[in-house]
């Protein structure tokens, strides 16, 4: 039963060397309480701390746990005993899109631990041989599992990389003695700080510990991607140079395109010379078309035919395409970045701020141009929990906010505040379903109409 569970905990720690981890580190103070067994106190009140370190891989937690802890107490059978733990743990955060009721700072996490307890006691071994003063004093090792109940603020201090996480829980530790289990509790109250690393293109990283001598150059020549028919900047091209000449000529290449959900949005491979005059259409794989006023990442492989190879990243910057819809002129920005589950951009790093007032520098140009129409703002959010509450009580609210936030910014650019009406459309309208998709269900769209009609 012991290796089962070490077994166990052994893949637990493993998982996050196939995944895509945000790495934790965590501190707690710990108020230990009473260990019972057979109604005998055996040990009393104590005190100490735990250190963890670890791995999230989306909701789920794995990782190390050691801890000390100290009793001194006359008026139990061990009158002192320090103890050192160590192990794995293993824990799942249950937060708003699980539960909709909980507010956005909450998380509740179940955990579950496996330790060795490193002890040193001095005490009796029974209730009979403290009257008769037969102490005692013994060390040793016992395994101990422990079932944990924490509450987690998140939300509260969070960065692009790194999210503070104040915490106080409960544990209800087993401890595995000849005699039988002894039980304890104990309180702890602490905080964990997690480090998001950046997101690694591990295929670029793989192409250059791989060889990685090939020089690639792979430059567009549109400022602005704008697949709207009217015959500008319709098409991406490419102006693709290589030494590969130097290493026996290209044996095979591959082009990619990621969106803004980092998700593969298109790819395209070919074996030989790269095609001389390479364009891309602005199509995906299964032939969605790219969004208005986002960021497009693609990367360009070559691989020689003596086997060395390289790789070249870029940006497509896609510019705002009108479309008539219903008789109106429309567009929309799933671009635009707002503060988490606020209406402002307070909370957002500048390279966002500074995107943010480039688009809607872009927008105010696009309204002024069509200055005798109205224009509709609507805000457009995602439902996590998927639940009607969460439409009406909090998407509504907030994306009524926000489509007011970019009315107040498009006033501050010239654009009569007279001709524009803001409106909260919550999750009313959701593009996709798909959780890899949902950043193009929190969007802002334009909806142009003549007046007087």
């Amino acid at each position: 039963m012991k290796k089962t569970i070490l077994l166990s905990f052994a893949l637990f720690l493993a998982i996050p060397l196939f995944s895509e981890p945000v790495f934790f580190a965590g501190l707690h103070g710990d108020f230990s309480l009473p260990g019972i067994t057979t109604s005998e106190k055996v040990w009393g009140y104590g005190g100490g701390a735990n250190a963890e370190l670890g791995a999230y891989i989306g909701n789920f937690s794995t990782g190390l746990l050691a801890g000390f802890s100290t009793v001194s107490d006359s008026g139990s059978l061990v009158e002192k005993v320090q103890e050192i733990k160590v192990g794995a743990q293993a824990g799942f955060t249950i937060n708003k899109e699980h539960l909709s009721f909980l507010p956005n700072w909450i998380g509740l996490r179940p955990n579950i631990a496996v330790l060795a307890d490193i002890y040193n006691a001095e005490g009796y071994r029974s209730q009979s041989k403290k009257t008769l003063g037969q102490n005692e004093k013994s060390d040793g090792i016992a395994f101990a599992g422990e079932a944990a109940f924490f509450i987690d603020f998140i939300n509260l201090i969070k960065s692009e990389t790194l999210h503070v996480i104040p915490a106080l829980g409960y544990s209800e530790t087993i401890r595995l003695e000849e005699d039988g289990p002894i039980f304890s509790g104990r309180v702890s109250l602490g905080l964990r700080v997690t480090y998001t690393p950046k997101k690694i293109d591990y295929d670029a990283w793989l192409a250059g510990l791989s060889g990685g001598s090939l020089m690639v150059k792979a430059p567009t020549r549109s400022k602005l991607f704008c697949p709207d028919g009217d015959g500008v900047d319709d098409i991406v091209e490419f102006d693709i140079t290589s030494d590969a000449d130097k290493h026996g000529g290209v044996a095979s290449w591959e082009f990619r395109v990621y969106d803004p959900g980092d998700n593969l949005f298109y790819s395209q491979k070919g074996k030989g010379e790269i095609p001389g005059d390479f364009v891309w259409s602005g199509e995906s794989i299964n032939g969605d078309a790219v969004e208005s006023g986002c960021l497009y990442q693609y990367v360009w492989y070559i691989k020689a035919r003596d086997n060395s190879d390289g790789f070249v990243p870029g940006l497509i910057t896609t510019g705002i395409m009108i479309h008539e819809r219903d008789g109106a002129l429309t567009f929309s920005l799933s671009s635009i970045q707002f503060g988490p589950d606020t209406a402002g951009f307070d909370k957002i790093t500048e390279e966002q701020l500074k995107r943010n007032h480039e688009l809607l520098d872009q927008v105010a140009e696009i309204l002024k141009k069509y200055s005798d129409y109205n224009i509709t703002i609507e805000g457009h959010a995602n439902n996590v929990s998927g639940t009607e509450r969460e439409h009406l009580k909090e998407l509504l609210p907030l994306s009524q906010k926000r489509a007011e936030t970019i009315k107040r910014e498009l006033v501050k650019r010239g654009i009569e505040a007279g001709r524009m009406t803001p409106v909260g459309r919550g999750s009313e309208v959701t593009i996709s379903t798909k959780k890899e998709n949902w950043w193009k269900n929190r969007r802002v769209e334009f909806i142009m109409v003549k007046k007087g009609e």
